[in-house]
């Protein structure tokens, strides 16, 4: 177990750092362009913003990364509390509403209001929002993302997409994308799911992301109290 997690734990540095390097690479390049002022470079407009950009990109990384890090350390620390998952779900589905409108995006719940269960309610609510968020990222305009709760568990299903057998077994990889052509500027981080991962594991729930006809479904399963 030790061993496996230190594999873990190497893997994901290494993994990080090769998510950084080529965009550090590219900063330089552009920033030591404009200071030299080689050809287009001197339109100083035109480039700096695009640096910015990818010195946001990296801050949000950066951010993501010690997010991994402070709670493989931390743990749960005793911070655990009795809470609705239905009023949490309910918060998540509300902040996460206008990026699903501007996607084209329909939000369906099915809600048991008596489900309580402990968790670390902060990172359970980041878990569900990274859930629910790469479900509508990862939706074509026009489909529906339905959330499904019960007693034993928690379900979020988003159709009009599938993911093949090979794929699936790397989807809580850090930085593993399905589609090759996304990166940051249109696929998030590349660690929402490994950071559900990582908070799931934590609270010792099992989960699972299946692919069906034309949906792809996320369980977790619940020990409620």
């Amino acid at each position: 177990m030790i061993q496996r997690l230190e594999k873990q734990r190497r893997d994901f540095f290494a993994a990080v750092s090769h998510e950084l390097k080529t965009p550090i690479t590219i900063l330089k390049g552009q920033l030591e362009s404009m200071l030299i002022g080689i050809g287009d470079y001197r339109n100083h407009e035109k480039y700096l913003p695009q640096s910015l950009a990818a010195v946001e990109d990296m801050e949000y990384l950066v951010k993501e990364i010690l997010s991994v890090a402070k709670m493989e350390a931390m743990g749960l620390e005793g911070s655990m509390a009795d809470i609705s998952i239905a009023n949490l779900l309910k918060k998540v589905i509300t902040a996460i509403s206008l990026l699903a409108q501007e996607k084209q995006i329909e939000i369906q719940v099915e809600l048991l209001e008596d489900v309580n269960t402990a968790v670390q309610p902060q990172l359970f609510e980041k878990a569900i929002s990274n859930i629910l968020i790469n479900a509508v990222r990862h939706s074509p305009a026009g489909a529906r993302v339905i959330t499904r709760l019960s007693k034993k568990s928690l379900t979020v299903e988003n159709t009009g997409v599938t993911i093949s057998q090979e794929d699936l077994p790397y989807m809580f990889t850090p930085f593993y994308r399905v589609d090759k052509s996304r990166n940051r500027a249109t696929g998030g981080s590349g660690l929402g799911l490994y950071i559900v991962r990582t908070i799931l594991d934590l609270h010792k729930l099992s989960y699972g992301i299946e692919s069906l006809q034309d949906s792809v479904l996320f369980t977790v399963n619940l020990n409620q109290n």
